[in-house]
């Protein structure tokens, strides 16, 4: 896109103006899919607070790209976008307890990062897979932290389907 055509739309359309360089989208999606792609099972998750363009998440589906979502009105827009819920990740914060609830029943994966929360979840919920989200703390995650911290994790959240990822 050169700047004559952004020009051109701006007249046309009026101003101010917001275009999206689907081109370069694709670029640099596929950029990062290459400089990954001895990662096996790679997920690429597109932060949908960065930019929540319907047509945006649409191109970004069709690129296979999943979502990662902090809101239920983000996890409606994926779905909206024709996302399917397995390809939507959703991590709360801030959100009330009943929200989180309403987003497992949409079928997409809730990543919790509040053990509180975790403890409360799990309880009411214990059929329900989460993902688990852990910040040690740490400068480097050393073999000995990371099974301690799953240690700990098993023996205080004793849930079959969990997932541990950390920040």
């Amino acid at each position: 896109m050169q700047p004559k055509d952004l020009v051109q739309l701006a007249e046309q359309f009026g101003n101010p103006l917001y275009v999206y360089d689907a081109e370069k989208i694709q670029s640099q999606y596929h950029r990062l899919r290459a400089a990954f792609s001895k990662v096996e099972r790679l997920r690429i998750n597109y932060a949908v607070k960065a930019l929540s363009n319907l047509a945006i998440l649409q191109l970004l589906r069709q690129m296979g790209s999943n979502l990662d979502t902090v809101s239920i009105q983000e996890v409606q827009l994926g779905l909206h976008a024709g996302f399917q819920p397995q390809q939507i990740i959703y991590t709360p914060n801030g959100v009330s307890f009943e929200e989180i609830e309403d987003v497992a029943q949409l079928g997409v994966q809730i990543n919790i990062d509040n053990l509180s929360v975790l403890e409360h979840f799990g309880t009411k919920h214990p059929n329900v897979p989460v993902c688990i989200r852990i910040n040690p703390h740490v400068m480097a995650v050393e073999t000995q932290t990371f099974l301690l911290v799953i240690l700990i994790v098993s023996l205080v959240f004793p849930y079959t389907k969990c997932h541990i990822y950390f920040a």
